[in-house]
């Protein structure tokens, strides 16, 4: 039976179930906020001219695992830097990189601290077989019951053994690991992605997580910018009739007798639906929803929802590439900025704090390297992000003093070649787009209390919601951050599921 159903949001999770919907035949309407889709996802010329700009996610290691894109055609040309990472530790050229290949990565760390590559590829080589199992059972839905069933058959006595790694910090898995602080930096710094200090509980996981990811399926990226994914999904649906309208903000949910009935927009106009799926993060959904549409216990729960550390994020366009001394750094795709495991931990701690850091941990992306199309002949972009405090004390210009005296520190030369810049503070990045409070890019925090049944709360975390017909995906539900559009399909999926069920107890 063919439904109307509008999706809420058009950043990946969103146009993920739409094309899903689509293709299963129903009337789909995608309603955006802004002026153009992708949310996260998207691309602009923010500096000069022909300088091509990630605004926000810049590289998809979970899109290429996730089985949610799997399913997908989409017509992208991908990217994939053999160095996917490379962890600066200072100024003289000392580092240590994430190569795709496994014997590279161990001889980086083994020349770091001798015995930490032999650790890592006897951890990778234990993981290895079960890769598939792994991301399965990360990038699904809950429970995860037949990939975690499959998973533990298979790693049998050794899943006792490892299942602490889920729960330990970053820092403690590393120095467990690796024997030694500058070893466990080179970890530490992938989980700093996320809003975690690396002595906090669980972000051990983020970090074996991503550099895991890099041996599996590299750091790679779209050529082109981060808005050609969009772009993809876009194309999709158009093709399956489904319609897109930015520049649409949807202002309220109405229900009916206990189920969704209609969505009104800001200017006033009434859509009759059978069913939505949300995407916006509980701060704006809350502002959506009818009257009794959650109990009591939900709608608090959703009250304190806690979202995380902010981000300032900075484009540049530059005359010539990064002067970093290591030549891995050189040809990385990503170059975490973060010196020894004390500056990493000082830097998130103090911006947890509500301090800006005296000396940020910065994510620096160099698309440019290895997509001539993100900048004219001979020049680059660079693409740098930290997490700071949702309100920061400093002035924009400060920030950017701040950020780029630490760029200059790992790479002489570096403040030479800028030709332009632009900068987008917690309160830009919020003002862009609502769901990302404060400049969070995972729509709340990643902290242990917030993960699995908690990603928002047990009656919402299985894209399902106490209100018939509504759904809801995004970062802000399991299984988290990332462009994986896994809570997107599951929404999708759950709603087609419903669907099915009420047409069969309408013929009964």
């Amino acid at each position: 039976m063919r439904r109307r159903i509008a999706v809420i949001g058009a950043g990946h999770h969103g146009l993920v179930a739409a094309v899903r919907l689509a293709a299963r035949g129903h009337d789909v309407l995608v309603l955006e906020a802004a002026s153009a889709p992708g949310g996260a996802v998207r691309s602009a010329a923010s500096t000069l001219p022909g300088f091509t700009h990630d605004i926000c996610s810049g590289f998809f290691p979970l899109t290429a695992a996730s089985p949610a894109f799997g399913d997908l055609d989409l017509a992208l040309d991908w990217v994939n830097p053999p160095v996917a990472m490379v962890h600066v530790l200072d100024g003289e050229g000392e580092e240590v990189a994430l190569h795709r290949d496994l014997a590279a990565t161990i001889d980086s760390l083994e020349a770091c601290a001798p015995g930490a590559g032999v650790a890592w590829g006897e951890l990778m080589r234990t993981l290895w077989p079960h890769r598939h199992a792994l991301i399965s059972a990360g990038l699904s839905r809950l429970p995860p019951l037949r990939d975690g069933a499959t998973l533990l058959a298979r790693l049998r006595s050794r899943a006792l053994e490892l299942a602490p790694m889920a729960l330990a910090s970053s820092a403690s898995l590393g120095r467990g690991l690796f024997g030694s602080d500058r070893a466990a930096a080179w970890l530490a710094g992938s989980g700093a992605h996320a809003d975690l200090s690396p002595q906090a509980a669980g972000s051990g996981a983020f970090s074996l997580g991503l550099n895991f990811l890099g041996h599996v399926v590299g750091w790679p990226f779209p050529r082109g910018g981060a808005g050609r994914l969009t772009e993809a999904l876009v194309t999709q649906l158009r093709e399956r009739g489904a319609e897109v309208r930015c520049a649409n903000a949807v202002a309220h949910i109405e229900a009916r007798r206990g189920r969704v009935a209609a969505v009104r927009l800001a200017g006033g106009e009434r859509l009759a639906v059978d069913a939505a799926v949300c995407t916006v993060s509980p701060g704006p959904l809350l502002s959506l929803l009818p009257d009794g549409a959650f109990p009591a216990r939900v709608k608090e729960r959703l009250r304190r929802w806690r979202y995380g550390l902010g981000t300032v994020k900075l484009d540049y366009a530059l005359s010539a590439p990064v002067p970093w001394p290591g030549p891995r750094a050189r040809e990385a795709g990503v170059v975490h900025v973060g010196g020894a495991l004390g500056e990493l931990v000082t830097s998130l701690e103090q911006a947890g704090d509500g301090r800006f850091p005296d000396r940020p941990a910065l994510v620096v992306g160099q698309h440019s390297l290895h997509d001539g199309t993100r900048a004219p002949d001979g020049q680059h972009t660079l693409y740098v992000y930290a997490r700071v405090p949702q309100q920061p004390e400093l002035s924009d210009d400060e920030v950017a003093e701040r950020i780029e005296e630490r760029i200059e520190q790992f790479a002489p030369g570096f403040r030479k070649l800028v030709l332009a810049r632009a900068i987008r503070s917690p309160a830009a990045i919020e003002a862009e787009n609502p769901s990302l409070r404060g400049g969070d890019l995972a729509a709340g925090s990643c902290e242990l209390d917030q993960q699995l049944l908690f990603r928002p709360a047990p009656e919402l975390c299985r894209c399902r919601t106490p209100l018939r017909g509504l759904y809801v995906a995004g970062a802000w539900v399991h299984p988290g951050p990332g462009v994986h559009g896994v809570s997107g399909r599951a929404a999708a999926d759950a709603l087609l599921a419903d669907q099915r069920w009420r047409v069969r107890n309408a013929v009964r």
